[in-house]
C-alpha cells in the first residue's frame, strides 16, 4: 500500500482530487476508454487528440474531430499524477505542445494505476521521463494563472483556460 493511504486510509485517487480540485481542475472518473470517450463527446462536444493521447487511447480517439491544428478542446496524455499536489506530468511532442497551452479546455487523461501518493515518487518518475529523452516534461496543477499585471489574478493566460483531468480506470 501507498504511504499516502496507509497513512491517512484514503486512497490515492480521493487525496489526488481533493488536491486537484483545490488548485482549479476539474477531475473526473472513467471506467474504460470508451467511457472516457462518451464523457468527452457529452461534456465537451468536439475535441481533438494529441498524437500520443491517440496512441495510448485509441478507442477514444476514434471519437476525435479529424481536423488538425488547434482546438478549444484538447485531449492529451498524462504520464502520471502526484495526489500529494494534485499535479499531471505531461510530456506531449514539440508537435503538440502549443495545442495543449493554447486549449481553452485541456483535458488530461491518467490511468488510475499512474497516480503516486509523493512529489518526491513523481519527480523520480520524472528523471526517469528526462534520462529516457523527454525533451520538455512538466507537472500542470490546475489551469494556467497569473496575476503579474496590476496584481490581478488572470486565468488561461500562459496555458489553458480550465483544466480536466479524467482518471480511466484501463488502459
Amino acid at each position: 500500500m501507498a504511504t499516502a493511504e496507509a497513512d491517512t486510509g484514503t486512497s490515492l485517487w480521493s487525496i489526488f482530487t481533493q488536491k486537484a480540485e483545490l488548485d482549479g481542475a476539474v477531475v473526473m472518473r472513467a471506467a474504460s476508454q470508451e467511457t472516457a470517450g462518451t464523457l468527452l463527446r457529452e461534456t465537451a462536444g468536439s475535441f481533438i487528440c494529441t498524437t500520443s493521447a491517440a496512441r495510448r487511447f485509441p478507442k477514444l480517439a476514434r471519437r476525435a474531430a479529424r481536423r488538425k491544428g488547434l482546438a478549444a478542446e484538447v485531449v492529451a496524455v498524462g504520464e502520471y499524477a502526484v495526489a500529494e499536489t494534485g499535479s499531471v506530468a505531461v510530456n506531449e511532442p514539440k508537435e503538440d505542445r502549443g495545442k495543449c497551452f493554447l486549449a481553452e479546455r485541456l483535458w488530461i487523461l491518467v490511468t488510475e494505476p499512474d497516480i503516486v501518493p509523493t512529489l518526491d515518487i513523481g519527480m523520480e518518475r520524472m528523471r526517469d521521463l528526462v534520462q529516457g529523452g523527454a525533451r520538455h516534461p512538466l507537472l500542470m496543477t490546475g489551469p494556467s494563472r497569473t496575476a503579474d499585471i496590476e496584481r490581478v489574478l488572470t486565468i488561461g493566460v500562459h496555458g489553458p483556460r480550465a483544466l480536466c483531468v479524467v482518471v480511466v480506470g484501463d488502459a
